[in-house]
């Protein structure tokens, strides 16, 4: 099971263990599901519609979900940190 980083309007954030860089968190929304780069915001893969992704950029870069989302992905994912 993933971490549940945030959960509003219908829109969940998690990130996986198993990954692969670049590090990205995955917000879903109905059946929709995005991949996002956390340092940079850049959409990875997938898509969502475009105001939920509105409030998926807000919300990381709200306070310190950037930073805080970015520690949980090596957390989980150690044998990637360089």
């Amino acid at each position: 099971m993933a971490p549940l980083l945030a959960e509003m309007n219908g829109i969940k954030i998690s990130i996986f263990s198993k990954e692969h860089l670049p590090p990205h968190f995955h917000a879903a929304f109905a059946e929709d599901e995005i991949l996002i780069e956390i340092r940079t915001g850049k959409t990875y893969e997938g898509w969502i519609p475009t105001n939920k992704l509105k409030l998926v950029h807000k919300w990381l870069k709200a306070g310190k979900n950037r930073e805080n989302a970015e520690r949980i992905f090596f957390e989980l994912n150690p044998r990637l940190k360089k």
